[in-house]
Order: C-alpha cells, then structure tokens, then sequence
C-alpha cells in the first residue's frame, strides 16, 4: 500500500487493489472518492467536485495528467 500525500489530501494506492489503476483520495480524515488514474475521471459511482485544490493536489503527485 501506498500513501502520497499533497496538502491536507491523502493519496492511497494497493498494488493488489481492482482495475483500472486508482487511488483513494481523503481531505484530512475524510474520504472523497477515487480517481481514476488510467482515465484521468472519478470512478463510477464516486460524485466529487474536481476543484481547483483537488487538481492541484492530483497534479503534484502525479496522477493528474496536463492536457497540452
């Protein structure tokens, strides 16, 4: 397991974790969903709002890829 972490966001990974390639996003203690990595979106049935403090956050770690 995994654990990055970006402002007051926790990033969680598991190698063992199901498809596609996610993480588990929390602010603080509290969850807010997962990203899809892979597809660059929340996964089905997460319904988050991508702010711009979120992005950030995803950008800095990694997993948020800049469109050109």
């Amino acid at each position: 397991m995994g654990i990055k972490k970006a402002g007051s966001f926790r990033f969680i990974s598991s190698t063992a974790d199901h498809p596609p390639l996610h993480v588990h996003i929390f602010d603080s203690d509290e969850y807010v969903g997962r990203w899809d990595i892979e597809h660059q979106c929340p996964m089905k049935g997460d319904a988050f709002a991508l702010t711009k403090r979120l992005r950030k956050a995803l950008a800095a770690r990694g997993y948020l890829r800049e469109e050109p």
